[in-house]
């Protein structure tokens, strides 16, 4: 006999666990074996992220705290200043995992996958591959990139996600890395709707990266050996962490229905300039259970599309950044060098930016970069 619960989150990474931590008749369902593994991710997090959620930083899953964020462009001119204040984290991400379950209310189920779904007389029917079934009147897709909920419930989603391969190592390196800095390269011939990375994770450990749609492996080769032994001598691969980044323009999908809810990188929530996707994890599973705790789940979808991470314009911006030329991006860096992008708020900065031939004959798109980034970044 099927087991019933009111809500079935399906998915115990961050947006799993915090919509656990508010709903408690429900259940988590995982296939993985431990809270936190694999870790498929840069780790870096917002200090804004975590105090939407009302989590104190904690030194027991903090890796580094981040002052800078330096944005390199093609001619190696780097976008960014140090702040005075943490900005944000690079995090230990299966600690912070853990972490956050210690607080869940809902059952947790690990090593229990679920290989079908179906909605009849007003209750879903959870199919587990150990042959278990479970029955709820709501499930959270909270299963990421190739979430079987959105395949299921929701396969017109499909066709409108935007899928960005991620091959990622944990790497330790022979000279030390400044532990401050998370380090971000573009170069939009070389990454097609992407860039690389380096966030550390210690005096010598960094999550090393591209993200970019299409074959890159050559790339990564280029990468490691012309930054990363070039500046921090030789490497030894520590960990594979590669995975997938769906990106949504999610004012054109369908993120609920017949109480079913999608959160996270499984509604396609990931930042589509910068790829991060943990605070807008964390934050539609804690509405998809709000939703859920006021008996007003119709209302979820509105309430995502209405936050600043769901705004169409962020797409839109996303698309005009990465079809910049190279020179364009080149121009950016002469510009803002070791300044933020807020430069061109001031007399100095517009006055620059005006006189730049270059960026003069992009200066619409750069207006809307720069609002919309304005108006979004707190939230992603």
């Amino acid at each position: 006999m099927a087991q019933e619960y009111q809500t079935i989150i399906i998915g115990a990474g961050p947006a799993g666990l915090i919509a656990g931590r508010h709903l408690k008749n429900a259940l988590v369902l995982d296939k993985k074996k431990e809270i936190g593994k694999p870790v498929q991710c840069g780790e870096g997090i917002s200090r804004n992220a975590l105090k939407l959620q009302g989590i104190k930083p904690d030194d027991s899953w903090i890796s580094c705290k981040i002052y800078k964020t330096e944005r390199t462009m093609p001619n190696g001119k780097a976008i960014g200043k140090f702040h005075k204040e943490t900005m944000g984290y690079v995090i230990d991400r299966e600690k912070f995992e853990k972490y956050l379950a210690r607080d869940v209310k809902a059952e947790i189920k690990l090593d229990t996958k679920v290989i079908n779904l179906k909605f009849e007389n007003n209750l879903w029917e959870v199919v587990a591959e150990n042959g278990e079934v479970f029955k709820a009147k709501y499930i959270i897709g909270a299963d990421g990139p190739s979430s079987i909920v959105r395949r299921k419930a929701f396969p017109e989603n499909q066709n409108k996600m935007k899928f960005v391969p991620a091959v990622e190592y944990l790497i330790k390196t022979e000279k030390e890395l400044d532990m401050k800095t998370i380090k971000i390269y573009f170069d939009n011939k070389k990454y097609n709707h992407g860039y690389a990375w380096i966030f550390p994770k210690s005096k010598n450990t960094a999550n090393v990266g591209i993200g970019s749609i299409g074959n890159f492996s050559k790339e990564f080769d280029e990468f490691l050996k012309n930054v990363i032994k070039k500046n921090y001598g030789n490497y030894n691969i520590l960990e594979n962490r590669s995975g997938t980044i769906p990106v949504a323009n999610i004012s054109q999908c369908e993120i609920y229905k017949d109480g079913a809810f999608l959160v996270g990188d499984a509604a396609g929530l990931a930042d589509p300039i910068f790829k991060g996707g943990m605070s807008q994890a964390m934050t539609s599973g804690k509405i998809a259970a709000e939703c859920i705790l006021e008996n007003n789940p119709d209302s979820y979808e509105a309430k995502i599309k209405a936050m600043p991470f769901a705004d169409k314009k962020l797409s839109e911006a996303g698309e005009l950044f990465y079809n910049l030329d190279n020179k364009v991006l080149d121009e950016l860096g002469e510009v803002f060098e070791n300044k933020e992008l807020s430069y061109i708020q001031t007399f100095h900065g517009a006055l620059k930016t005006l006189l730049n031939l270059v960026l003069l004959r992009n200066i619409k798109k750069f207006l809307v970069l720069f609002l919309v980034w304005r108006r979004t970044k707190d939230y992603i």
